[in-house]
């Protein structure tokens, strides 16, 4: 499908509309004292998650519906451009003191799970600098924000702001688009809940990235629940260096990496940990430079 992409400019006069739009579909769409998130709460009852726990978390004031994640992208945010930050002399000396003092565990997960040291220590740095940037964005109303993407009202708004990016665009290549994106979030946030059921820390109070990444791996919650190592608790699993770097160890091991194999075959390991084949050779190239450097 053919896409006409209009300046920057005027993209961005697109969005703002296309946030303004929906913010009105959030007040707008329920009845007055209702919460946007009332059927996502029927449907997530009806798979399992306890009622009361669910209502007290999307009941809450500080879960507010957030528009702007509701929008579906025509482009992809990925791009060497982005990466480039992360190859600069400061980074690269930054991640060589993060090594020397971390060596000990890096050498035990080297060790473990065979996955070169460097290439944990490049993945640390681009995903969350160390765990300096987690994310900002609190987790439960991030996902459960896209989970809505899908709803009658949000394909409507987008589609007719849509068009005006791409008149060749279909109602139906959206409309599919739309739903993969909702059920994906649908499914990470049901892991979420079954995360944070039995943990003390406040689930409102979790932060991660406008994808709903967290902490220093960035992992998304159904990678937490199948690679994640934690030494007690996911709130400590959130602030352990020592968690981050065998969990990211793990989670390589698990998607195929093993020691020498080939830059093709990393790049393509990497690409289940991001979608994105600017990232995979940014970490492949940090890596070298943190090694040779």
């Amino acid at each position: 499908m053919k896409k006409r992409i209009p300046h920057r400019e005027i993209r961005f006069l697109i969005l703002t509309l296309l946030v303004s739009c929906l913010s009105v579909i959030s007040v707008d769409g329920s009845q007055e004292g209702s919460s946007p998130f009332q059927s996502l709460t029927r449907r997530l009852s009806e798979d399992g998650i306890d009622s009361e726990f669910l209502s007290n978390l999307l009941l809450d004031g500080r879960t507010e519906q957030n528009p702007s994640l509701m929008i579906l992208s025509l482009e992809s945010r990925e791009s060497a451009d982005l990466y480039a930050q992360f190859l600069t002399q400061e980074t690269i000396l930054l991640s060589k003191r993060f090594l020397r003092r971390n060596l000990e565990i890096l050498r035990k997960a080297e060790k473990r799970f065979s996955v070169e040291k460097e290439v944990i220590v490049a993945i640390l740095l681009v995903e969350s600098r160390f765990g300096e940037n987690i994310g900002k964005y609190r987790l439960i109303p991030t996902l459960a924000s896209i989970a809505l993407m899908d709803s009658p009202d949000s394909l409507q708004k987008n589609f007719l702001i849509l068009r005006e990016m791409d008149p060749d665009l279909s109602y139906e290549w959206m409309e599919r688009a739309a739903k993969r994106k909702a059920n994906w979030a649908y499914r990470e946030l049901k892991c979420f809940l079954t995360i944070i059921r039995h943990e003390k820390i406040d689930p409102l109070e979790i932060y991660g990235s406008y994808a709903g990444a967290l902490g220093m791996a960035q992992f998304m919650p159904s990678s937490y629940l199948s690679y994640a190592f934690h030494p007690e608790s996911f709130e400590n699993w959130l602030l352990s260096q020592e968690a981050a770097i065998f969990s990211i160890g793990n989670y390589l091991k698990c998607h195929g990496w093993r020691r020498g194999m080939p830059m093709g075959k990393k790049k393509q390991v990497l690409w289940y940990y991001n979608h994105s084949k600017p990232y995979g050779e940014t970490i492949l190239q940090l890596a070298q430079k943190i090694k040779h450097h």
